[in-house]
């Protein structure tokens, strides 16, 4: 496969542009520390809130820790089927990251925690790639992007955190 020079961020593959469009990053400054906004993460009450594409099975004790797995329902557009969930890392109060796998699609989620100015700045970083035409086709029909599903997660997350640290305070 020839790599043709781009001027602007230098070698690039064809197709290379289509990957990068089915990944997403948001930031958002979430005023609570990153222990809180860490729990929030995991916390179970919190899940179908902060993944509402993804309906958790039951997780292992060791969760959320690296190469644990656990079952899942997935829900993106129409498309809807069962999937696997793996953590990939688990770094407690800094970074967390999980793969989401079904037949008709894979799917990456990013989350960096960065202590600043007494609360946490979070990097949110989605992918999500279908597997075939078919899944393609269903994800599109329901409409829902991939940057307004990241910026969703984030949205609730802020909320979350948030409501938790005050009602530690108090």
């Amino acid at each position: 496969m020839a790599v043709r020079p781009d001027p602007e961020v230098g070698f690039r593959r064809p197709g290379d542009h289509l990957r990068a469009s089915r990944m997403v990053e948001r930031r958002v400054f979430v005023q609570a520390l990153p222990r809180t906004v860490w729990r929030t993460l995991h916390d179970p009450a919190c899940a179908a809130l902060i993944y509402p594409e993804l309906r958790l099975g039951p997780a292992a004790p060791s969760w959320p820790a690296a190469s644990t797995t656990r079952t899942a329902r997935a829900q993106v557009g129409l498309l809807r089927e069962r999937a696997q969930v793996e953590s990939l890392e688990a770094r407690p109060e800094s970074t967390f990251r999980l793969r989401a796998t079904g037949s008709g699609f894979e799917s990456e989620w990013l989350w960096r925690l960065e202590p600043v100015a007494g609360g946490t700045r979070v990097v949110h970083v989605g992918s999500f790639e279908p597997v075939d035409r078919w899944s393609s086709i269903l994800v599109r029909l329901g409409r829902s992007s991939l940057a307004s599903r990241v910026e969703s997660h984030l949205r609730v997350l802020k909320e979350r955190a948030e409501a938790a640290e005050r009602s530690s305070l108090a």
